[in-house]
C-alpha cells in the first residue's frame, strides 16, 4: 500500500513567490503589484504556465499553490509568500515562451477593493514590460550620475577596446550580472548590445555593468581585463633548449654510466669438508644444508625478545616474507693440506714425508649477493651463513660417530 502510494505522488520543487509589495499607509497602497514569470532556475530565460491553481477575484494566503510552471527540465508549483488577492490573470493555462519576469499577473493586498483599482489591460505590459515605470519619482536622482557615465565611456572607450568587445548574444548572464540589471532597471538587448563585454568569448562581467553605470573606473575594468588575457597562455620566451650531445659523447656515455652503478652487496664464505665426508654425498650434503639455512635465514627474527617490541607490529612495518633477499650460489673445489712433519727425537732434523702424500680437502665456496631493495637482506645473508656452517658442523660430528 505505502509503494503504491509513493509512485502517485508528483516530485515537484516548490519555490516561494518573490514579488510582493510592501506595507504602507499611503495612497500607493491602492496600486496593483505584477507579478513576473518567476526564475526556477538562474539558468532559466523563459518558461510555459501549465495551469493556474487560484481564479480571478480569489484570494490566497501565504504558503498556497498559485501556478504550475513548466520549464525544459521539470514541471514546477509556485506558491505565494504573502497573502494577497488575484487581481487579473494576464497569461492564462498553456501559454509556452513567456520570458522571465514578463508580467503573467496583477496581484492586490488584503482588502483592496478590486473594482475600485484601475487593472491594466492585457496589451498594455506586452508593450513595455517595465514596472520601473511606476517609480518614476525615484528616478532622476539615478538618472543624473547615468549620464556622466556615458562621458566617461566615450573618453575610455579606446583604451578599452583592446580588452574588451562584443557580447555573445546568446550567453546566460550570472547571478551577480543579471542582479545588477534589474536594480538598475537595464533589459537584457540594452546589456547585450551597449555594454562592452571583458569576460572571455563575449562573456558580460559584474565589472563591466559596474564600468558602463560609472560606479568604478573603466581604465581599471580594461587593465584586469587586459591582465587577465595576458596570463592566459605560457610564456616560453625565457625557456633555453638544451644542447645537443655530440654522437662521440653518447658512445662514450655508457661506458661512463656503467662506472657510476653502484655494485651489489655480496656476502662470501669459503667451507672445508672433513675428510671423513664421503665424495660422492657431498652434494646431497650441500643441497640439504642449504634449504635448512635458507628456512632459518627468512624466518628467524631479527631482533631481540623484549617486552617493549610487538612482534605483530614488526611484521607490519618490516618487508613481505616472500621478498627474495639475496640470490645463492655454491662451488665445490679442493684444497691441499700439507702433511704434518715427523719428529725423530734422536735428530736434530725433522724428517718429512713426500708431497705425495699430503692430504686434499673438499671445499664449498658460498656466494650471496644480496638484494638492495630490501633492507634487511644482508643480516639475511648472513643468518644463512652461520646456518650453513652450523649444518655442516653436525654432519661431521655424526659422521664421526
Amino acid at each position: 500500500m505505502l509503494r503504491s502510494i509513493s509512485k502517485s505522488v508528483k516530485p515537484v520543487l516548490r519555490v516561494p513567490l518573490a514579488t510582493k509589495r510592501g506595507f504602507s499607509l499611503t495612497i500607493a497602497k491602492m496600486a496593483l503589484t505584477p507579478f513576473g514569470m518567476p526564475a526556477m532556475s538562474p539558468t532559466m530565460e523563459e518558461g510555459g504556465i501549465v495551469s493556474w491553481k487560484v481564479k480571478e477575484g480569489d484570494s490566497f494566503s501565504a504558503g498556497d499553490e498559485l501556478l504550475e510552471v513548466e520549464t525544459d527540465k521539470a514541471t514546477i508549483s509556485v506558491e505565494a509568500q504573502d497573502d494577497g488577492i488575484m487581481a487579473k490573470i494576464i497569461k492564462h493555462d498553456g501559454e509556452k515562451e513567456i520570458k522571465v519576469g514578463f508580467p503573467i499577473a496583477y496581484l492586490a493586498e488584503p482588502g483592496d477593493n478590486i473594482a475600485e483599482l484601475e487593472i491594466p489591460s492585457a496589451e498594455e505590459p506586452v508593450k513595455a514590460p517595465e514596472p520601473a515605470a511606476a517609480a518614476a519619482p525615484k528616478a532622476p536622482k539615478a538618472s543624473e550620475p547615468e549620464a556622466a557615465p556615458a562621458k566617461k565611456e566615450s573618453t575610455s572607450t579606446p583604451k578599452a577596446s583592446q580588452s574588451s568587445g562584443a557580447a555573445d548574444q546568446s550567453q546566460v548572464f550570472f547571478p551577480s550580472v543579471s542582479m545588477l540589471l534589474d536594480i538598475n532597471h537595464i533589459s537584457r538587448e540594452e546589456a547585450l548590445s551597449k555594454i562592452p563585454a571583458t569576460g572571455p568569448k563575449g562573456r558580460i562581467l559584474k565589472g563591466d555593468v559596474l564600468a558602463y553605470l560609472g560606479q568604478i573606473p573603466a581604465d581599471s575594468n580594461s587593465k584586469i581585463a587586459s591582465y587577465i588575457k595576458s596570463k592566459e597562455h605560457l610564456d616560453l620566451s625565457n625557456i633555453e633548449l638544451r644542447p645537443k650531445v655530440d654522437s662521440k659523447a653518447a658512445e662514450t656515455s655508457p661506458e661512463k654510466v656503467e662506472k657510476k652503478q653502484k655494485e651489489p652487496v655480496k656476502v662470501t664464505h669459503q667451507f672445508v669438508l672433513a675428510s671423513s665426508i664421503p665424495k660422492e654425498s657431498i652434494s646431497k650434503l650441500i643441497a640439504k644444508a642449504s634449504k635448512s639455512a635458507e628456512i632459518y635465514a627468512y624466518g628467524t627474527p631479527l631482533y631481540q625478545p623484549s617486552d617493549l617490541i610487538d612482534p605483530i607490529f614488526e611484521e607490519l612495518v618490516a618487508p613481505p616474507r616472500n621478498s627474495e633477499r639475496f640470490t645463492v650460489s655454491t662451488t665445490i673445489g679442493t684444497l691441499e693440506e700439507p702433511a704434518a712433519a715427523i719428529v725423530d727425537d734422536f735428530d736434530f732434523e725433522p724428517f718429512q714425508e713426500s708431497s705425495s702424500s699430503s692430504d686434499v680437502l673438499t671445499t664449498v665456496d658460498v656466494e650471496l649477493v644480496c638484494n638492495e631493495k630490501v633492507f634487511d637482506s644482508k643480516a639475511r645473508a648472513e643468518k644463512y651463513i652461520e646456518r650453513f656452517g652450523d649444518y655442516l658442523k653436525h654432519a661431521e660430528s655424526k659422521l664421526a660417530l
